[in-house]
């Protein structure tokens, strides 16, 4: 799951900017702001995406990240000539090491830039992994038709050697919630963070060397690793589709959409060397949850699971709700691909901060679907046939 940080400032910013009517940003000049938290002062440098009324901004840094700034934490502003221009590989890797405690270290690709204290081989091997993935996606979509662009900013990934590592560094963004996951991207940051899942990272320092490529793939290749690695790709799958432009970070993504789809991209495919043949391959974890909730009767499921994101939100019917993601997803993408994609592009049109009521969703979703109760029962029938 997508982890969002500093919500309560984001509700303050997002009623602001509702009250005033104001509309995101597009100023291409750098802003400098300085602002004061927990009585330390920072300056950022970047661009202003949406201000609201009483001053409080939405600001992104030249690395990709967003801060959620209350007009109260804003000391001084100003703009110079120069061009907003995102930060290089290089730059990231610089301020990442940096930033990260001692022993880290940077392994870049195409796109991705990868700080890690793990052996070098699982850097790369998820690195690799990673890229396939982006030209899967890619690939994905333009055969439908559907436009994406290429990230603005360096795809940023965090790779821990162990989990007590990754839950020191995770506890604060996910507070309690850290011991129940494995990975997760992030809003905020617009960074993936996990940890080596392979266990190599505790074997002697000295013998890290000797593990190639091929060795973790025929790890992580084993049955009982498939969630983990499904796991980590449905993260990544996020962080593509916040910065491709097919979703907008900060703004009000249906759950169902925005998980559904990474649900649809996370199944593995680990043999291949080369493309991500798994794309649209039956999930059948999520199947299995599925048809095992879908046993009893289940009225007005799916108006509920569009009209809001509460099923997510609840710890009792989230994996439900997650596996009702993935088949709704796989359904329109199957059987109703072109509505499906027209459907998508009008939600990539969504600003930060934009929300739709949960009228207004069900509205949208039957404007492209029709009836949702006639297309319960064939996502039921769908569902019932897969093999």
């Amino acid at each position: 799951m997508a982890r969002l940080a500093n919500w309560k400032s984001l509700i303050v910013l997002a009623m602001a900017v509702a009250a005033s009517g104001h509309r995101p940003r597009h100023a291409s000049a750098m802003e400098h702001v300085t602002m004061e938290r927990a009585g330390r002062t920072r300056e950022l440098v970047g661009r202003i995406v949406v201000e609201g009324q009483d001053g409080s901004l939405l600001f992104q840094t030249l690395d990709g990240r967003m801060w959620v700034v209350e007009a109260e934490e804003v000391k001084q502003r100003r703009q110079d000539e120069l061009p907003f221009k995102p930060l290089s590989k290089e730059e990231v890797g610089r301020r990442l090491l940096q930033e990260l405690p001692r022993g880290f270290q940077i392994e870049t690709t195409e796109h991705y830039v990868i700080a890690y204290n793990t052996s070098k081989a699982y850097a790369r091997w998820c690195g690799n992994l990673w890229e396939r993935l982006y030209r899967g996606f890619f690939n994905y979509w333009q055969t439908r038709r559907l436009e994406l662009h290429a990230p603005e900013f360096p795809l940023v990934a965090l790779i821990f050697d162990d989990r007590a590592g990754f839950d020191e560094y995770a506890k604060e963004e996910l507070g309690t919630a850290v011991g129940a996951v494995i990975g997760y991207y992030n809003f905020r940051s617009n960074r993936v963070v996990t940890f080596d899942l392979t266990g190599i990272a505790q074997q002697n320092a000295a013998r890290r060397h000797r593990f190639q490529p091929a060795q973790i793939r025929q790890l992580l290749a084993q049955p009982a690793a498939e969630r983990n690695v499904a796991t980590l790709i449905h993260e990544v799958t996020h962080q593509l589709a916040y910065n491709t432009g097919l979703q907008t970070r900060y703004a009000g993504n249906p759950f169902w959409v925005a998980e559904g789809l990474a649900n649809f991209f996370e199944t593995p495919d680990l043999r291949s060397s080369r493309g991500w043949r798994a794309i649209g391959k039956v999930n059948y974890f999520r199947l299995a949850e599925f048809r095992r909730h879908w046993s009893r009767p289940q009225e007005g499921r799916l108006i509920e699971l569009i009209r809001d994101d509460r099923l997510f939100r609840n710890s009792k019917t989230a994996a439900a709700a997650y596996a009702d993601a993935w088949a709704l997803n796989y359904y329109l993408l199957k059987k109703k691909s072109k509505d499906y994609v027209a459907y998508l592009t009008e939600l990539s049109k969504m600003k930060p901060l934009e929300v739709h009521t949960p009228e207004q969703r069900l509205a949208e979703f039957q404007r492209f679907f029709g009836d949702i109760g006639r297309l319960q029962q064939d996502l039921l029938k769908t569902m019932r046939r897969l093999r």
